[in-house]
């Protein structure tokens, strides 16, 4: 008895889309990864800037710019106003740029 091999079709998976990222960045971390230093959690980001950028995030999805954090680490270096926003809307990962210890 000769059988032909039915072909199975193959759903196409719906890619999973990476948001879009900042221009700069160089990886997307855990937000729960990065540590923040002391002075900066002594500082309040002016409340009007950082609503734009929360509106800004809303709309487009993502941050305007990426956090920069030393890559051994990860250690909060620029973008403290980013950091809370990412921190208000809740998000899981972030863009950022490396610092590299001297």
């Amino acid at each position: 008895m000769n059988e032909t091999p039915v072909q199975e079709k193959k759903v196409a998976q719906p890619k999973k889309q990476q948001p879009i990222q900042p221009k700069g960045t160089n990886d997307v971390v855990s937000f729960d990864d990065i540590i923040v230093p002391e002075a900066f959690l002594k500082t309040r980001p002016n409340p009007v800037k950082t609503e734009e950028v929360i509106e800004f995030v809303k709309r487009t999805g993502h941050l305007d710019k990426p956090l920069t954090i030393e890559k051994e680490t990860k250690v909060l270096k620029d973008g403290y106003r980013r950091y809370i926003v990412a921190k208000t809307v809740k998000m899981d990962k972030v863009p950022v740029i490396y610092e590299y210890q001297k």
